[in-house]
């Protein structure tokens, strides 16, 4: 105990690579058969490898007996017994499998945020020893508040097995939470195995499917019949994408649930038919191209149908994200789900008498903490200010936007490409064509490097973001999204579209197309996409998500600022006056 009461509790963490080597080890003693099944308290899903035993079981078959030949310390002080300063605290209850708990720890960890330690109670304290002593204090000034006041996130670990806020100490989390500001977590990031098994399905599958319907075509008909195949069906997998793109749009005003029906099921299931369709005509359409002089305006032509079938995979890969999120953000927040904070318990009647007393009248603030939570993903005081002023944030919380802005930064580079290969052309047909001179060639240019610039900056502002706050991020990842799709997407499906017109009046019905566009300067249209509609909406989309809320971070901060937070004396004056 001399090392517990020497060193602070808030400093009682591993790091987070420890917590896994932890479970591992559990995992290696659990296999061995050393964590016996069926004893009372045990995990009903104590045989499942995605379970595995609860914490009790854990506790008193693998930490007591390691600390105790340790010299009965908690197993942090046995791995640091200087101890490492809490960052991220673990808000959980026991009844989990220690293997399900450790998923959630991994899928709701704060990347980008460069946390390394972590206070978990299991092995904060020294469970050989009886800490009454420890607890036997305000509740604002356990250990668990003491870790819980150092760490800049709180991770909340829903289970299927019990709501954690049926604990009345996870409740007594939660209010800690809502009065210092913290930032809290909840895992609604989907398992990697599962969101590989669904790109399976509607990426990987269609894409080969594709490729074999067009290799069976080519080889059951003539070379001068696969016009007849090829164009009908690019030209149609440009409609329906420039379709499902309107319709996307429109949706932005509908009700969250049936947006969200309609996006992640109709029009995923049309990009998915359209990714197919892509896929079987690039190899006919290739072979119907021949090379000619211009080099741009060539690979172009031959990569209409990969252009258009990568453009399709990744919005079925945007919508694959949401919609998988979405569940997960549903099936987490089920488990949070309590009737009333009366109903909480405490397995201590004196505890339970302490954290009463210490959140008595804040009952209803708690209760706004926890949907804030269930209905986001995770809680700070501008998700909180935005629920308050009715504003919509599902989903807001998110804290996994590294897919999210990948898939926006592919279709950023198609259509930088675009415009670079548009440059190309520029340079050749420039002494005979519009814009003249040094000016639009300059013009130009600049553009196609704010474009290659956004590329870089993208990534880096949304980890800057993240740091600021994780509705910033996901406020930037939804702009950076529509203005992709409008100032890039959008004009390239209309440059195809054109392209495939061309395509089928110049040459397409007999079999061979050297080159659709052959003396073709691009039009004033074409020049204005490129020079000013691409790069406005770069930095007006950067220039938005800087900004963002933070006309509401701003304003909530002042409120904060104006009423000064009651101090731990005041609090206990207040509740010995209560009783």
């Amino acid at each position: 105990m001399e090392l517990h009461l020497r060193i602070p509790p808030e400093r009682w963490c591993i790091t987070i690579a420890e917590f896994y080597a932890f479970v591992r080890e559990v995992r290696r003693v659990w296999a061995a058969g050393q964590v016996p099944e069926g004893e009372p308290g045990s995990n009903p899903q104590h045989g499942d490898p995605q379970h595995g035993p609860n914490l009790y079981q854990v506790n008193e078959h693998y930490v007591k007996p390691l600390t105790r030949a340790a010299g009965n310390m908690s197993y942090a002080l046995m791995k640091h017994p200087e101890g490492l300063l809490c960052q991220v605290f673990i808000s959980h209850a026991w009844a989990e499998g220690l293997f399900e708990l450790s998923d959630l720890v991994y899928r709701g960890w704060p990347r980008l945020q460069r946390l390394n330690h972590l206070y978990c109670c299991l092995l904060a304290n020294p469970q050989n020893l009886d800490i009454g002593a420890l607890l036997d204090v305000p509740p604002e000034e356990s250990p668990f508040a003491k870790a819980m006041q150092a760490a800049s996130h709180v991770l909340v670990i829903p289970n299927d097995t019990v709501s954690i806020y049926t604990r009345l100490w996870c409740v007594f989390e939660a209010y800690l939470g809502t009065r210092w500001h913290k930032t809290c977590i909840m895992p609604a990031r989907p398992r990697r195995s599962v969101q590989c098994s669904v790109a399976m399905r509607t990426l990987l599958v269609p894409c080969v499917v594709g490729l074999l319907v067009g290799g069976v075509w080519m080889l059951s008909c003539s070379r001068s019949c696969m016009h007849c195949f090829v164009n009908p069906v690019l030209v149609a997998c440009v409609m329906l994408t420039l379709v499902c793109f309107l319709s996307s749009l429109a949706m932005e005003c509908w009700s969250r649930p049936v947006r969200m029906w309609v996006k992640c099921i109709v029009i995923r299931s049309v990009h998915i038919l359209v990714t197919c369709a892509c896929a079987a005509v690039v190899v006919p359409y290739s072979a119907m191209t021949r090379w000619g002089d211009k080099l741009w305006s060539h690979l172009f032509q031959r990569l209409i149908p990969v252009a258009l079938c990568l453009f399709n995979m990744s919005r079925t890969a945007q919508l694959n994200q949401h919609h998988l999120e979405d569940a997960e953000l549903n099936k987490q927040a089920s488990f949070l789900a309590i009737q009333t904070l009366e109903d909480a318990t405490c397995s201590d009647p004196h505890d339970e008498e302490k954290i009463r007393q210490a959140i008595q009248g804040f009952e209803a603030e708690v209760d706004v903490t926890i949907r804030v939570l269930m209905r986001s993903g995770a809680y700070n005081d501008a998700l909180r200010a935005a629920y308050e002023n009715g504003e919509d944030i599902s989903g807001s919380g998110n804290s996994d936007c590294i897919v999210k802005t990948g898939l926006v930064t592919l279709i950023w580079l198609l259509s930088t490409l675009d415009s670079a290969g548009f440059l190309e052309s520029y340079v050749k047909c420039r002494d005979g064509a519009f814009h003249k001179g040094f000016d639009g060639l300059f013009v130009l240019g600049l553009a196609v490097a704010v474009q290659a610039s956004a590329l870089f900056l993208f990534p880096i502002t949304a980890w800057h973001l993240q740091l600021s706050g994780l509705e910033r991020v996901s406020f930037a990842v939804k702009v950076w999204a529509l203005s992709t799709l409008i100032g890039h997407g959008l004009p390239l499906l209309l440059e195809i579209q054109l392209r495939l017109l061309v395509f089928h009046t110049c040459g397409g019905a007999k079999g061979t197309v050297v080159d659709p566009l052959p003396d073709r300067c691009d039009s004033w249209d074409r020049w204005l996409i490129v020079a000013f509609l691409r790069p406005l909406s770069a930095v007006v989309a950067l220039t938005c998500a800087t900004v963002g809320p933070c006309y509401r971070r701003c304003g909530y901060r002042g409120e904060l600022s104006t009423e000064p937070e009651p101090s731990d004396t005041e609090s206990a004056e207040s509740s010995e006056d209560s009783q």
